[in-house]
C-alpha cells in the first residue's frame, strides 16, 4: 500500500510538471483562473481532500482544457471513489495521448484503465419486449438512455444515488431510485407503464337559441301573465263595486220619480246612477281582456329559474275610477 500511494503521488505530479497542448481556445482570463484553479486542486489533493481537489479541476478543464489536466482530474475521480468517471476519463486521456504520441501517457492511462475495470460498478437497464409501448422514454439520473443502452451493462460511479425513470403518451409515469456498490453488476428491470385514465368527456355547451336570453324571455312571459291577471282580478273587482253603485242609485232615484217625471234629486241620481253602470261596464271588458292575455302569456311560457312572488311585481299596478261631470272611466297606473 505504501508503494501504490507514493505512486500516485508521483503521478499526480509528474502529469502536473509535463502538460501536454490545449484542447480548445480560451481567453487569457480563463487560463488564468484554470492555473489558480489547478494549484488549488495540488495542494487539496496533497491533503487527500480528494472532493475538493476534483472540483477544482473539473472547473479547471471547464475554463481551459488541457490533456494533462484531463489525466489528473481521472486520477482524482479514481482516488474519490468514482470509478466510473475515471475510467472514462483515462480513455479520453489515453486517446490524446495518442495524438500527442506521448507513450508514456498512453502507458500509465493503460495501467489504471486495467486496475479500474476490476473494480468498476455495472447497471443494467432491462426493458422486457412487453414493457416497450410506443414512445417510450427512459432517463438515467435525468439523462436520456437511447434504446441502445438497453439491456447494456453499463458503469455507473459506486454509492451515488441514480434516479431511473420511464414515461410515455398515454401511459402512467414511472420512477424508482437505485444504488450501485463498488464491482458490484446490478440489472433493473423497467415494469410496463399503466394506461393513464381516460379523461372525462367535457360538458357540452349550452347554444343559445334563436332569441337571445331565452331563460329572461320566459321570466318576463310569466311575470307579464301574472301582471296582466292581477290588472283583470282588479279591474273586475272595480266593475263590481260600480256595478252594485248603480243598481243602488238608481233605486234611490225611482223615489223621487213619477214614470218618467223626475225632480232634480232624482235626476242627479239617474245621472249618478250611468256614471257607475259605465265605470262597472268598462271596469268588466278591461277585466276580462287582461284575464285572457294573462292566460296566454301563462300557457305559453315557462318558469324562470330564480321567480319572485307574483304579488311584488303586480303591487305596482293601480286602477283608479275617474268620474268627471260628462265622462267616466277607469285609469290604469304603475310600473310595466
Amino acid at each position: 500500500m505504501p508503494v501504490i500511494r507514493s505512486i500516485a503521488r508521483a503521478l499526480f505530479c509528474f502529469i502536473v510538471a509535463f502538460p501536454w497542448a490545449a484542447l480548445g481556445d480560451s481567453t487569457p482570463s480563463d487560463r488564468a483562473a484554470a492555473e489558480a484553479l489547478f494549484r488549488d486542486a495540488k495542494k487539496f489533493f496533497a491533503k487527500k481532500q480528494y472532493a475538493e481537489a476534483c472540483r477544482k479541476l473539473e472547473e479547471s478543464q471547464r475554463l481551459d482544457p488541457q490533456g494533462g489536466t484531463l489525466l489528473n482530474l481521472a486520477v482524482c475521480h479514481a482516488r474519490e471513489g468514482r470509478t466510473a468517471s475515471a475510467w472514462v476519463e483515462f480513455q479520453e486521456a489515453m486517446e490524446l495521448a495518442k495524438q500527442a504520441k506521448r507513450t508514456d501517457r498512453i502507458r500509465l492511462a493503460k495501467r489504471e484503465i486495467a486496475k479500474l475495470e476490476k473494480n468498476l460498478a455495472r447497471l443494467t437497464i432491462d426493458v422486457p419486449a412487453e414493457a416497450r409501448v410506443s414512445g417510450l422514454s427512459i432517463q438515467r439520473g435525468g439523462e436520456r438512455v437511447g434504446e441502445g443502452a438497453w439491456g447494456t451493462a453499463v458503469p455507473v460511479d459506486p454509492g451515488i444515488t441514480l434516479t431511473i425513470s420511464a414515461s410515455a403518451e398515454g401511459h402512467r409515469s414511472w420512477s424508482t431510485e437505485v444504488s450501485v456498490s463498488p464491482a458490484e453488476q446490478k440489472t433493473l428491470i423497467v415494469p410496463r407503464l399503466e394506461k393513464s385514465p381516460p379523461r372525462p368527456p367535457e360538458a357540452p355547451t349550452a347554444k343559445p337559441g334563436p332569441h337571445t336570453g331565452g331563460e329572461q324571455r320566459d321570466g318576463s312571459s310569466r311575470i307579464a301573465a301574472y301582471i296582466a291577471g292581477g290588472v283583470g282580478v282588479v279591474a273586475i273587482g272595480v266593475g263590481t263595486y260600480f256595478g252594485v253603485r248603480a243598481l243602488s242609485k238608481k233605486n234611490s232615484a225611482e223615489k223621487h220619480c213619477n214614470g218618467s217625471l223626475c225632480n232634480q234629486e232624482g235626476l242627479d241620481l239617474n245621472d249618478d246612477a250611468g256614471q257607475a253602470a259605465t265605470v262597472s261596464n268598462i271596469g268588466f271588458g278591461v277585466g276580462i281582456l287582461a284575464i285572457g292575455v294573462g292566460t296566454y302569456f301563462f300557457l305559453t311560457s315557462e318558469p324562470a329559474p330564480a321567480e319572485k312572488p307574483p304579488a311584488a311585481k303586480s303591487a305596482g299596478v293601480r286602477l283608479v275610477p275617474s268620474i268627471g261631470a260628462r265622462t267616466s272611466g277607469i285609469l290604469v297606473t304603475g310600473r310595466w
